[in-house]
Formats: C-alpha cells, sequence, structure tokens
C-alpha cells in the first residue's frame, strides 16, 4: 500500500469521524434544549404554584376573594394587598409570554397560561387592577393583556363552592353505581 493509499484512507476515516461529531453534537444540542425548556417549565410551575400557595394563606384569601369580585367593602389596605397580589400574578404572566415568545415556553404551556388568564380576565375585580397597572408591563405584553381583556366577556360571580359540591355529589354517586 503507497503513502498516497494510507493518505486517503486517514482522510475518510478523519471525515467519518467529523461527520459522527457533528451527529453526536446535534444530539447533546437537542438535549439541553429538552432540558433546558423543562427547567423552565418547571420554574413557571413553582413560581405559579408559590404564588397560589401564598394567597391561599387565611389572611389573604378573603382579600383575594373581595378583590377579584371587586367587594366595595374592600378597605384601602385591603385593597392595597389584592393589587400587590394581582402585580404578581401579571408578573408572571408576562414572565409567561416572554418566555413563549423567546421560543422557551411550548404552546400547550402558553396554552394553559392564556385559558387561566381568560379566567381571571374575566372578573370585574382583576380586570380594574389590570387596567390601574397595565403601563407597568412591556408594551407587547400590554397589548396582548388588553386584547385578551377586549376579547373576554366580564362574568358576574361565580359560585365555584356550590360547583364543586355538585361535582363531588356526583363523584360520589358514581362510586355507588360502579360498586353496584
Amino acid at each position: 500500500m503507497s503513502l498516497e493509499h494510507i493518505f486517503y484512507i486517514c482522510q475518510s476515516v478523519a471525515a467519518i469521524a467529523v461527520v459522527l461529531s457533528i451527529v453526536y453534537l446535534a444530539q447533546q444540542v437537542r438535549q439541553a434544549e429538552r432540558i433546558q425548556r423543562a427547567m423552565m417549565q418547571q420554574g413557571r410551575a413553582d413560581r405559579v404554584s408559590q404564588l397560589t400557595m401564598a394567597v391561599a394563606d387565611p389572611r389573604l384569601v378573603r382579600v383575594f376573594r373581595m378583590g377579584i369580585t371587586a367587594d366595595p367593602e374592600l378597605t384601602r389596605d385591603e385593597f392595597r394587598q389584592w393589587m400587590l397580589m394581582a402585580r404578581a400574578a401579571f408578573l408572571s404572566g408576562e414572565d409567561s409570554f416572554l418566555q413563549h415568545k423567546a421560543g422557551l415556553l411550548d404552546e400547550s404551556a402558553f396554552d394553559s397560561f392564556i385559558a387561566g388568564l381568560r379566567r381571571f380576565l374575566a372578573a370585574p375585580g382583576y380586570r380594574a387592577a389590570w387596567r390601574l397597572s397595565s403601563n407597568q408591563y412591556g408594551g407587547e405584553f400590554r397589548a396582548f393583556v388588553n386584547s385578551i381583556v377586549d376579547q373576554t366577556p366580564v362574568a358576574g360571580e361565580t359560585d365555584d363552592f356550590a360547583e364543586w359540591q355538585k361535582l363531588v355529589q356526583s363523584e360520589k354517586r358514581s362510586i355507588v353505581t360502579n360498586n353496584s
């Protein structure tokens, strides 16, 4: 075998090694992207869960209910608490919006965010809180939320507790039916 043949064999092996390296690198990049998306989603879930648990505190849940329903009995101090709760929710929403815009939040998670936003923006107190504070957020996010406000009719106060009780009774009846 001549030196020329050895040279061509080495070049072929080197080319194959480069191709394999590129394939491996592409796999690593895809895996890193999946991990980054998972971490962003976990961070979002943690943030929303912490906010939800904070509002569930007995000292705040009453203020939250009064704020979201625009209860006229809300005091000035309670109003301040309500606006801080709403601000935390709006900041969380803006973060989700920006993550989605950057391609870090997938469509399913973004759709979930929009569904929750629509539900809250149907409440008069939440809408009023948005109108009072919307100038504190970026223009694109403000336009996005304003478009949802425009598309979402104001809902009267719903009794989620009564609806939950009906659903529980229905589930209990299905237990009896299934065990018969």
